[in-house]
């Protein structure tokens, strides 16, 4: 990556990080402590593990941004930093209680100033409170001075908030770490281990850039674990400074960016939100998506504006996802629709359907669903084609749709001609076409189509593929018997076992007891007695690969007209 302009980009020690008087600020808004068990087990292996080995060992990356001078703000990395902090006061109390116990007690309350003054911070003469060298977020930083950097522990459990209580619970782990796995009896011991094993040992990516988007093209670009939690950190980071002159549309803003997050969840926040974008403004990736919002988010006026329109597509986001929420109850054909949609594994379509819910009619809205369903199965899961076109063409729908006066699905539909594969085209990759019915997602995918296709036979059962109890039958089984070894060798039989033109549907009883592994005139005489219309039609004299062929040509052309938009 190129660093002109945008980063500096250094390998650093504890030591050097927390040396020349600099000084740490998580964020005003940022993300409170969130580390649990799992991560503080991790960071202490890694501790023991530079100190076994005697070699550096890397932590990863930390981002930092330059305030001017020696501050700087955390913009990614502060759960690490926090909970090494914390680290270091246990080590500082354990020095301390040899001290009160009487171990060595001058030389260790002079070991404590300095790894005070060197780690943590500068106490005042006046207030006798120490100026901390990392200052934590609004609602971390209170109990961290006040509590722990002072070591007061009085009735701490009664009175804290949950995030205080993690990062008590993170200290008082790591103080039974160093009982139980250090055993140090000396406070020279500990101070060694903390200047030379923490201090210099513990190695970080320190990452310092100039604003919060060169931050944010740095998350994209390194591609971390916990990026898009961050990335979504940073947004509020930004929408939060725009307001924070103002007490009460600060307190506003709060509560309708939590509204927003707890309909989306904060995981898949970065996803919404360019979704809304795509959906409102214009085709755009991941990597742009903060630059984007700065264009238009200026202000506290453009904050509210922003995020009272996201407060409201976020309720839908999130109900496209699940076919249960409440907003289907009385739906059932689009619940239905949201369900068929999850199962085809295909996204592309939300901003469009975002948009729809509030343009149109719910019965309209279903239609769409329906015609999109259509486009889905011929362009993901029959064809499989590339999802970048599909994707701009969806944002542009949606954009024209938001855009329009006189909202029409016929327009919609018009739209989306692009992407819609033609029947000729169509028919020749469904000829292709396989499910491997041992892969759940296949499996799910081969029920639904070949439930679809009964239902556009003559004399079909039409039928939920979701509630009914048919199964997919193997006419050539997967286990491959001997009998079945004259009209397939091993390749041909490997070839054609999860060919659709090899699926049917058949009764539960029926396959478990009758059909199973038999060869095929036998099962022949169970099929003729099937409920299923494409089971029954099955009436070869004997099964081949060139019947298999035969069959899925047949059951392409019915797919083609039940997987149809008339435009």
């Amino acid at each position: 990556m190129a660093t002109n302009n945008l980063l500096d980009t250094k390998t650093v020690t504890l030591n050097e990080l927390l040396g020349n008087g600099k000084i740490y600020k998580v964020p005003q808004f940022q993300r409170d402590y969130s580390w649990t068990k799992d991560n503080w087990e991790d960071l202490w292996n890694d501790i023991i593990i530079a100190r076994n080995t005697g070699k550096a060992h890397y932590l990863g990356a930390i981002v930092l941004q330059n305030k001017g001078g020696k501050l700087f703000e955390i913009i990614d990395g502060q759960q690490r930093f926090t909970t090494i902090s914390l680290l270091i006061l246990a080590v500082i109390d354990a020095i301390n209680t040899m001290a009160v116990n009487g171990a060595d007690t001058d030389a260790n309350k002079e070991r404590i100033n300095l790894l005070m003054g060197q780690y943590i911070g500068q106490k005042d003469a006046a207030s006798l409170t120490y100026s901390n060298k990392l200052e934590l977020n609004e609602n971390n930083n209170g109990f961290y001075k006040t509590k722990l950097v002072n070591f007061r522990s009085d009735n701490i459990r009664g009175k804290i908030t949950p995030t205080d209580k993690l990062m008590w619970d993170a200290y008082s782990f790591l103080k039974e770490k160093l009982d139980v796995d250090l055993k140090f009896t000396k406070g020279d011991e500990y101070a060694t281990f903390l200047n030379q094993v923490v201090g210099d040992r513990l190695m970080f990516i320190q990452i310092t850039v100039e604003d919060e988007l060169n931050a944010y093209t740095v998350f994209e670009t390194l591609n971390s674990r916990g990026v898009e939690l961050t990335s979504a950190d940073l947004l509020k980071n930004y929408l939060f400074s725009l307001v924070a002159e103002s007490k009460a549309d600060l307190d506003l803003v709060k509560i309708l960016w939590k509204k927003t997050v707890d309909y989306v969840g904060l995981t898949k926040f970065p996803a919404f939100l360019r979704y809304y974008i795509m959906a409102t403004r214009k085709q755009i990736t991941k990597d742009y998506l903060f630059k984007e919002i700065k264009t238009f988010v200026r202000n506290g006026n453009d904050v509210f504006d922003l995020l009272n329109r996201l407060e409201t597509y976020a309720a839908v986001y999130a109900a496209l996802g699940n076919a249960d929420d409440d907003k289907w109850n009385t739906d059932k054909d689009t619940r239905n629709a949201i369900s068929i949609l999850k199962s085809l594994q295909a996204t592309q379509w939300k901003p469009l359907a975002m948009v729809a819910d509030h343009k149109f009619a719910p019965g309209v809205f279903s239609r769409l669903l329906d015609n999109i369903i259509t486009i889905s199965f011929r362009y993901n899961v029959i064809a499989k084609l590339q999802t970048n076109e599909m994707e701009k063409v969806y944002s542009a729908a949606a954009i024209n749709l938001y855009q329009s006066a006189t909202p029409s699905i016929n327009t919609v539909l018009n739209d989306l001609k692009p992407i819609y594969v033609s029947d000729d085209d169509f028919r020749k990759y469904f000829d292709l076409k396989d499910f491997d019915t041992d892969n759940s997602t296949d499996k799910k995918l081969a029920r639904y189509t070949l439930y679809k296709i009964e239902s556009q036979m003559d004399g079909g059962v039409s039928t939920d593929a979701e509630s009914d109890n048919g199964t997919i039958e193997h006419i050539l089984p997967l286990s491959y018997p001997e009998v079945w070894q004259e009209n397939f060798s091993q390749e041909q039989f490997e070839k054609n076992k999860f060919k659709l033109g090899n699926l049917t549907l058949l009764e539960a009883s029926k396959n478990n007891k009758n059909a199973a592994n038999k060869g095929f005139a036998e099962k022949k005489e169970v099929y003729s007695g099937s409920k299923f219309a494409m089971t029954k039609q099955i009436d070869a004299d004997e099964w081949t690969p060139e019947k298999i062929k035969h069959r899925q040509a047949k059951l392409g052309k019915l797919a083609a007209a039940a997987w149809r938009i008339q435009f």
